[in-house]
């Protein structure tokens, strides 16, 4: 035990001079922060409410009908010294079924009875957030983009909420502190917000809404209704240190850290938020992947530092490609090692004038260790917007630089056209690489009707253009033009089985690098449906005509491949008892010729309200998976491959949190021919040596957290995992899933406290 402890406590000796001197001087300035008077308890009992704006017009709008809900509810808003007050009546007859599930923070589903405030709190029609709120006090928040109405539910915010239930109705109280989200100032007494209410009826799978603002509109922030409400100023400085203890069970090792995290806002029109070493290590796993792809796995990014107030920085083009990637910083160290450690990070957000800006910094320890900067202002008005960001990355163990600019613009035409657009310039200087590059990006979106959706998206990338150093792109030396429109039913009699129906259609017109070679045409037809009783169906069908793949061989020459096809058709249930369904069957080419099948199907026990439970298994078969080997050289083999998942959310009681989170992914390949590129691109059979192989990964993560306070937190976590890959071998499938269990390249125990002054 005392070996443990002089461990321990040589780690954490280097943090702790420098975490005791700011922790001094900030708890010198900072107050301990309460919610003023009025009590968060779910009862609207202080009189306040009673003289507060009321909205009660609410409509369906999923499915889109338009109709007077069956079930009323009202929303009120209060403006508050201590911040913007919100509650939600929600009328429920005891006849009516309440669906009751308990979730964590940021569930993107509650199953459950649930409200939702969206708000843009400067009314730009650029930038809005969600909080929403369930029967059972589950909560979640994001941060909406207007372009395409994105949702991101990485960012957690400070704000008090709470539910109380009566027999005929339940209702919601919210308090969001001015500090929530940067704000602008604003001349006189009052403050113009966007705001949009909405309300789940989970037994009915209807969602209410005031105004009828949908998401599936080209102006959906830009339609939230209109709220003038007192205005007041804030000023806000907390302070978030921390400590973890890390006990490597594979390497004998104990390891301890000490950081602290600042955030202090003056005024409405300027943040400034830091961290000195900060913690970025897991304690939220992410999805286990096998990718034998030439693209890169994207993943999102839930560390404090980099969700707070992050939407500033968000410039991205469709579907996932973003200039700034935060999972770049801190990551896989350049000398090949793990993860990097950060010595300190800040950024700073505000407004000008009509200009809002942002800048960040971050820089890693050690003399590999890389140097991130990255600022952005943009100038928004009523129907249009311009903004630049620039990038800057420093990589001295690679000797590389990277300079990044992009320029984008939106303009709203009316109400039913925007367009959006970004110029991106990209330099390059290092030893084995001095290029400069650019791109172009134009996005329309247009809604004829109320029940038709066309998208255009017009890339072209030149083949030199990268920004990958700090942001993610999936490729480059790409010319592609696609068009995607979505068609919406929604009038069937009352008796019909369906309550909504929605057509899409993508086509790529063109689609090719920068040299002509052009790719495999891409055509998409899909159908989704929404039952009345609750109960979702889908179908798709893609082709894929003849053409070239400029990726796989890893620049070894182009790739000709035949016309393909894809076919695939889920069901999900509504839930029914203790029960929810989900299956899903896939028919697909993904190799030169041949066909592949898959299954996937999951199912959901919720054995109390408090306590569920989530299988899945998802087996395919292959007669044909073309992969790259080396060189030249690809190879078809016989695939046949199992992921599996097992999940355990529960909720003892109030701010306690349990999880448990098990996953498999094996894959018995077997050679079946290989291939050298020949003229024109076409494989031809080669006599290589190909040889068989299995890989398997494995992750286990059992973690407890409670909830001190609002962004308080202590953790508990122990995983384990690892990965092999084997050549030559004649383990069968259910061999690998067993095995995979007992790798252990990590197991280690986590122990995390981090608490908010």
């Amino acid at each position: 035990m005392l070996t443990t402890c002089s461990k321990v406590t040589r780690s954490l000796k280097c943090n702790r001079m420098i975490l005791a001197a700011l922790l001094s001087v900030a708890l010198l300035i900072v107050p301990f922060t309460s919610f003023g008077a009025l009590s968060i308890d779910g009862i609207l009992d202080e009189p306040d409410w009673a003289g507060a704006q009321k909205f009660r017009d609410f409509v369906v709008i999923d499915p889109l009908s338009y109709d007077t809900p069956q079930v009323p509810t009202e929303a009120r808003i209060l403006s508050l010294p201590e911040g913007l007050a919100v509650a939600f009546i929600c009328e429920h007859p005891s006849e009516e079924t309440r669906t009751r599930t308990v979730t964590q923070r940021d569930a993107r589903e509650f199953y459950s009875d649930s409200v939702s405030l969206l708000i843009d709190f400067d009314r730009s029609g650029k930038i809005a957030y969600e909080f929403s709120v369930s029967i059972t006090g589950g909560y979640r928040d994001a941060t909406i983009s207007d372009y395409l109405n994105t949702f991101n539910y990485d960012w957690d915010g400070l704000w008090e909420r709470a539910v109380n239930e009566e027999p005929e109705r339940w209702t919601v109280e919210i308090l969001l502190p001015w500090s929530i989200a940067p704000m602008r100032d604003v001349n006189g007494d009052t403050r113009l917000m966007g705001m949009s209410f909405q309300r789940v009826l989970y037994s009915r799978k209807e969602t209410f809404a005031f105004p009828s603002a949908s998401r599936d509109r080209t102006r959906f922030i830009s339609e939230f209704a209109k709220v003038e409400v007192a205005s007041h100023s804030a000023r806000e400085f907390d302070v978030w240190p921390y400590v973890t203890v890390l006990s490597d069970l594979v390497n004998d090792s104990i390891k301890g850290k000490a950081g602290l995290d600042l955030f202090w806002k003056p005024s409405g029109r300027f943040q400034l938020i830091a961290t000195v070493n900060p913690d970025f290590g897991q304690v939220e796993s992410d999805d286990l992947v096998i990718d034998f792809s030439a693209i890169e796995t994207f993943f999102s990014d839930k560390r404090p530092f980099f969700t707070e107030n992050q939407s500033i920085f968000r410039v991205s083009v469709p579907p996932r490609n973003t200039f700034i990637y935060t999972r770049r910083i801190g990551g896989p160290s350049d000398d090949g090692g793990l993860a990097s450690d950060i010595i300190a990070a800040g950024k700073i957000i505000g407004s000008a004038g009509q200009f809002d800006y942002g800048f960040l910094a971050a820089q890693e320890e050690d003399e590999t260790g890389r140097s991130f900067y990255a600022g952005r202002i943009v100038y928004p008005a009523e129907n249009w917007s311009v903004g630049a960001l620039s990038t800057y990355t420093e990589r001295p163990f690679l000797d590389r630089t990277a300079f990044v600019n992009a320029l984008d613009y939106h303009v709203f035409l009316g109400d039913s056209l925007q367009i959006e657009g970004k110029f991106i310039s990209t330099t390059i200087d290092s030893p084995t690489e001095d290029t400069s590059g650019y791109g172009i990006f134009t996005g329309i979106n247009y809604d004829p009707s109320e029940r038709l959706k066309i998208m255009i998206g017009m890339t072209r990338w030149d083949d030199t253009m990268n920004y990958n150093d700090m942001g993610y792109m999936d490729r480059n030396d790409l010319e592609r033009i696609m068009i995607n429109t979505r068609w919406l039913r929604t009038d069937f009699p009352e008796d019909s089985r369906s309550a909504s129906v929605a057509w899409s259609f993508s086509f790529y017109p063109i689609l090719q690098n920068t040299d002509g070679d052009k790719f495999p045409l891409n055509i998409s037809l899909g159908r989704s449906e929404k039952m009345r009783s609750g109960a979702d169906i889908s179908v798709n069908v893609r082709y894929y005509g003849e053409g070239y793949d400029d990726l796989i061989s890893r620049g070894n020459g182009l790739v000709r491949l035949d016309d393909r096809w894809n076919l695939d058709a889920s069901y999900t249930s509504q839930r029914r008892g203790s029960w929810r369904q989900y299956y899903k069957m896939s028919v697909f080419q993904e190799g030169y010729s041949d066909w592949s099948a898959g299954l996937e199907a999951g199912l959901t026990w919720y054995y109390r309200d408090n306590l569920n439970v989530d299988f899945s298994l998802s087996p395919s078969w292959s007669r044909d998976w073309l992969i790259w080997l080396y060189d030249d050289l690809l190879a078809s083999f016989y695939r046949r491959q199992v992921t599996g998942e097992i999940k355990a959310a529960w909720f003892p009681a109030d701010r306690h949190e349990v999880q448990l989170r098990a996953q498999w992914f094996v894959i018995n390949a077997d050679a079946k021919q290989g291939y050298r590129i020949g003229e024109g691109g076409h494989l031809v059979p080669s006599n290589d040596q190909i040889d068989d192989f299995d890989a398997m990964e494995f992750g286990l993560q059992f973690r407890y957290r409670y909830e001190i306070a609002p962004l308080s937190d202590i953790y508990l976590v122990y995983s384990r995992g690892g990965r092999e890959y084997v050549e030559n071998t004649t383990r069968s499938t259910l061999e690998l899933l067993s095995e995979s269990s007992r790798l252990r390249d990590s197991d280690q125990i986590l122990i995390k406290f981090r608490y908010r002054f």
